[in-house]
């Protein structure tokens, strides 16, 4: 929680905000800057014996090299898509609609390069002439995440003001993992003119949808999926695409709705409206398509025909079974097992009257609860890409006693499972360049894929890259010890996994040459307990970092 400014510290971000006007990075170690970082984290409740880490990249952070604000120039390739991620921080929105009794806001910063501690400020900033007032703050810290998402302070915000111009202050401060540290800020001008919030029809959950991962909406690839058949209703997949392609690794979102606005929508051209779109990993990276990158989008928005007063702007941007159609494509991504990706899609409209200047309204990904239906951002959930994780070959174990390799499975087949059988409902492919783990095994097997893949063991789930000689893993008939493990690198292969009904006796395990393993869903958990777990965090950080954490944890919120 940020508590209200005193009248030294609102100076203070009033110097900063025209400092951001004339130079979207400020210079390392400029006073003001350095004083406003201070009095955000106090304001925060952080102090410097508490949290030396962070009151040290404040003080010696510099704008990173590697780091590049939202608003800065994208090069383009010929698909009219980045095809990279790298380092962002934008503001999400700012709603301060009528319908309001505060002012809200969110922001994401995500980083390509394995961060220690982040942490991020927000500021919501109203200015009439000389007078600024904060209107909103908020503040989020965080250990070994890439990607942050921070919210304004309800408790601590106040109404929209009658008149003045809106703009958010994103600051932050960073310890890289090799010690390096970042401190900035940057700043985004906001409007708002949007008379209800977007109706989106996609992406979503689908809706006869009632089981696997129901906190976010599911992309897949397929292989043996045939969208005629009815059989996509017995999968826990929202959108399948590429099939029977998984030597592509882009990343499509699709996105159909309406947004309504108050006033008449000028005519639609190659600036009306103006389309901005990103798309961060959680891994790090965003991919931001603006400007050039957004015009093959732009024929599928037109002007709702039905709307007599000409204020609904309408749109269509999807994906087929076979190609990546009109969905907005990301460009190529290095695939992860649990890609779970935060989406923002933002549109900034032209009136017909001049005089009423331009309006916007968002779709964001968002795990809270959307609280006010007219402000002009629909929250949709988080998207997930789902593959991963075992070589071509690799022989899964029929119901029937049987193997067949785990690229040829196909939905419906039975496997063995946990204490019996149960059929796959899902099949999974991603291409693959690059390391993979060998493991072998006392009775002869091999076992090659991704390190996160999971193994059981007598003691629990443990990851393929964690296993060393002499560790016990279990067999279909008993158990078997690991003799040798190595890393070997795969050029133009793929990996593969399978997704089972999670209905049945026992977790969802299948036997892939002869050893125990975790399904997808098996895998996905054990990544998300890992990254939840305070002491597998604390050991990923540098001993300077410790005392921040252990402050962090401590002042955590006990949940209800």
């Amino acid at each position: 929680m940020i508590v209200a400014l005193t009248q030294p510290q609102n100076d203070r971000l009033a110097g900063v905000l025209e400092i951001l006007k004339t130079n979207s990075n400020p210079a390392a170690g400029d006073p003001v800057h350095t004083a406003f970082l201070k009095d955000n984290a106090e304001r925060s409740g952080m102090t410097a014996a508490r949290y030396p880490g962070l009151f040290k990249a404040i003080e010696t952070g510099g704008a990173s090299p590697f780091s590049r604000s939202a608003g800065a120039a994208v090069t383009s390739n010929a698909a009219g898509n980045t095809g990279a991620f790298t380092d962002g921080q934008y503001v999400e929105f700012i709603s301060s609609s009528r319908s309001n009794t505060v002012v809200t806001a969110r922001a994401v910063l995500t980083r390509t390069r394995p961060v220690a501690q982040a942490t991020v400020w927000l500021n919501v900033v109203n200015e009439n002439g000389t007078v600024k007032t904060s209107l909103a703050s908020g503040v989020l810290v965080s250990f070994a995440t890439q990607t942050i998402i921070v919210e304004t302070n309800p408790a601590t915000a106040l109404p929209p003001l009658p008149a003045g111009t809106l703009s958010g202050i994103i600051s932050f401060a960073i310890t890289y993992q090799d010690g390096t540290t970042e401190a900035s800020s940057t700043l985004t001008p906001w409007a708002y003119q949007a008379s209800r919030d977007p109706v989106v029809v996609d992406p979503v959950i689908r809706s006869d949808r009632k089981s696997g991962d129901l906190n976010d909406i599911v992309i897949g690839l397929a292989r043996g999926y045939d969208n005629n058949t009815g059989s996509r209703n017995k999968t826990d997949i929202d959108y399948w695409f590429w099939q029977n392609q998984h030597q592509d690794t882009h990343l499509l979102v699709p996105l159909t709705g309406s947004m309504k606005f108050d006033y008449k929508l000028a005519p639609l051209n190659s600036t009306n409206p103006i389309l901005e779109f990103y798309l961060a990993r959680s891994e790090g990276g965003t991919s931001e398509l603006k400007a050039a990158d957004t015009l093959p989008y732009l024929p599928h928005f037109e002007i709702d025909p039905t709307d007599p007063e000409g204020r609904t702007l309408k749109f269509a941007l999807r994906a087929t079974a076979t190609t990546a159609g009109n969905a907005i494509n990301f460009g190529l991504s290095p695939w992860v097992a649990d890609t779970r990706t935060f989406f923002t899609a933002r549109v900034t409209v032209l009136f017909d009257d001049l005089t009423h200047g331009v309006g916007w309204s968002s779709v964001v990904s968002s795990l809270s609860p959307d609280t006010d239906p007219s402000d002009g951002v629909a929250f949709i959930k988080p998207i997930v890409y789902v593959w991963h994780c075992l070589v071509a070959g690799t022989q899964i174990t029929l119901a029937d006693g049987t193997t067949k390799a785990v690229e040829d499975f196909t939905s419906g087949d039975v496997v063995v499972s946990g204490g019996g059988t149960r059929p796959v409902q899902a099949t999974l492919a991603q291409p693959h360049s690059g390391p993979i783990t060998v493991l072998e095994f006392a009775d002869g097997a091999t076992l090659a894929g991704s390190a996160t893949h999971p193994v059981m063991t007598p003691a629990g789930t443990v990851q393929a890259g964690a296993l060393a000689a002499g560790d016990t893993v279990l067999t279909r008939h008993g158990t078997t010890t690991v003799t040798a493990i190595r890393q070997e690198n795969q050029t133009n292969g793929g990996l593969f996994n399978l997704w089972l009904d999670p209905e049945g006796e026992g977790p969802t395990t299948m036997i892939a040459n002869g050893i125990v393993v975790g399904d997808y869903q098996i895998q996905v958990q054990f990544l998300r307990d890992g990254a939840q777990d305070d002491r597998a965090v604390r050991a990923k950080l540098p001993e300077s970092l410790h005392a921040d954490f252990d402050s962090w944890v401590a002042d955590r919120p006990v949940p209800a």
